[in-house]
């Protein structure tokens, strides 16, 4: 097939999950045989030479448009009022609907898939076969937000987009030919506004470490990890909540525990839980199974998510028992008590953490179930298969 891959971010380098999606997405197309077209925003030349340079000999043709931060700030600013969401005026450009519909009148494409809603908008509409990637109903999630966070200027920020988000997500979605969502509670909650007949469920999936790396992992005693993009809100509650509320209690049960943070640009409420050597906060690193293949316990304390969790495939990957709430859980569908272990107050979580630490067969024995978890259902071929098989049935419909 020849494919239009849009998508509002350089997929290259991969710092971002949607980033990482769309840069897997794109190389299991191209090694399956199809030419892939890539057309996404980038920030500056720099941007766009590292994006040439890293998928130039994976996609046939790479289309970008200049989209500073700037601007996008201040056109979302000024269209405040309007019905579309903030992160599709966000990605407002007469440059990139002249880009995309050049390329598609042009180029006799079997099918585009357009990543997240944020890009809608430039394929909505378009005569051609058409799926797109929505991930998570956004709607749910914000309203997941809105139930934990504090700051009265986010909680109306959040409130403000959730009002825009939940009418438009269903009715863009019912444009497309198909649309890809991780769960079923996803769908479920998109469904609560119109129905979704087109849906499909199909998440994306995770590096999977060799399996000799990871029997030859030296864990250390107490040793407890959180990954994940430390900006986001949701993992920033995430994060101090276990380091506040929970850690304090494992700490007086387990004398050598220590709680790792890792992830890239941790914000400035993050870097401040830094407790050297019981809290260590990282900032980006070269690989975060090095810390994962080093920990005894993974922790996913999310008050607040939608869709698959990347921290706890990537854990379970690594043979590594993990404790998350129901929520974390709820996209990725871990037995509880086989593949992982659930609970959802600070009790209960420290309580959890802190038996996995003194029992390390149990903690093995979960570890070794999660990583056959994730080998049957959450590496990137698993779903992209599904997503390959889909976008050949439209194609030729």
């Amino acid at each position: 097939m020849k494919i239009l891959v849009v998508a509002s971010r350089p997929p290259w380098p991969p710092r971002m999950a949607d980033a990482m999606t769309v840069d897997r997405l794109v190389r299991f197309l191209s090694a399956r045989g199809h030419e892939v077209d890539l057309t996404c925003f980038v920030e500056d030349s720099e941007a766009d030479a590292t994006l040439r340079e890293g998928l130039s000999g994976v996609c046939n043709r790479i289309e970008t448009v200049r989209l500073p931060k700037w601007r996008s700030y201040l056109q979302t600013a000024f269209t405040l009022p309007g019905r579309l969401p903030m992160q599709a005026q966000y990605y407002r450009s007469h440059a990139m609907q002249a880009r995309i519909t050049s390329l598609i009148a042009s180029k006799g494409y079997d099918v585009v898939y357009t990543h997240l809603i944020r890009m809608a908008e430039y394929t909505r509409h378009v005569a051609v076969p058409k799926a797109m990637g929505m991930q998570i109903s956004q709607a749910l999630n914000l309203s997941r937000m809105m139930s934990h966070v504090k700051d009265p200027l986010r909680q109306l920020f959040y409130r403000v987009e959730a009002a825009k988000v939940r009418p438009y997500e269903a009715k863009v979605a019912a444009d497309f030919d198909r649309v890809f969502l991780c769960g079923p509670s996803d769908i479920a909650a998109i469904e609560e506004t119109r129905p979704l007949p087109n849906a499909v469920v199909c998440p994306h999936g995770q590096d999977v470490p060799e399996i000799e790396r990871v029997r030859a992992a030296k864990r250390e005693e107490g040793a407890i990890a959180i990954t994940g993009v430390m900006s986001t809100y949701t993992n920033v509650d995430a994060v101090s909540w276990f380091a506040k509320e929970i850690f304090p209690r494992v700490e007086t049960e387990i004398e050598e525990a220590r709680f790792w943070i890792v992830g890239r640009d941790p914000q400035r409420a993050v870097r401040a839980l830094a407790r050297p050597p019981a809290i260590e906060v990282t900032g980006e690193v070269p690989d975060v199974a090095d810390w994962l293949l080093r920990a005894r316990v993974a922790v996913a304390p999310l008050r607040i998510a939608a869709g698959m969790q990347n921290k706890i495939v990537q854990a379970m990957a690594c043979e590594l028992p993990g404790v998350a709430t129901s929520v974390a859980n709820e996209g990725i569908g871990a037995v509880p008590g086989e593949h992982i272990v659930i609970a959802d107050d600070a009790t209960a979580i420290a309580g959890a953490v802190t038996g996995l630490l003194r029992d390390p067969e149990r903690a093995r024995k979960i570890g070794r179930a999660a990583r056959e978890f994730v080998e049957s259902h959450w590496t990137w071929e698993a779903h992209f298969e599904r997503l390959e098989a889909v976008l050949a049935e439209i194609a030729t419909a």
